[in-house]
């Protein structure tokens, strides 16, 4: 957690030439897809162009983001996921959250973790 009461987390994403990159991103729990990263981060990394995605921001309004292809360490496993470009804060969604559980110290610098759940439902 930060000063700001963010979840804060760090993946680990492939970059398009295999190196494994860590980025820290915020834990959303209102957000209903994997990951957004911001442009300079997608370019970064290498990203594929996989088109367009509509979804629903908290305000209701629809919104299309565009839409990258990359693979994420995940419960030590790798997994592919889709990235949306957003120039806010990288977030991580419930979709890549789903079958974990979280646990977090709600204070600053308190600890965030995120485990798997077995077996998925």
């Amino acid at each position: 957690m930060d000063s700001s009461q963010q979840a804060l987390v760090t993946i680990d994403v492939i970059d398009g030439e295999g190196n494994i990159r860590s980025l820290e991103v915020v834990l959303d729990t209102g957000f209903t897809g994997d990951l957004t990263l911001p442009t300079g981060s997608i370019q970064r990394l290498g990203l594929r162009f996989v088109g367009e995605r509509t979804f629903e921001l908290a305000n209701g309004e629809l919104f299309a983001f565009e839409a990258f292809l990359a693979a994420v360490s995940w419960h030590g496993r790798l997994r592919d996921v889709l990235v949306l470009k957003s120039d806010s804060a990288p977030l991580l969604g419930m979709t890549l959250l789903w079958g974990s559980k979280v646990t977090m110290d709600t204070l600053t610098d308190g600890e965030v973790t995120i485990e798997e759940l077995s077996p998925v439902q």
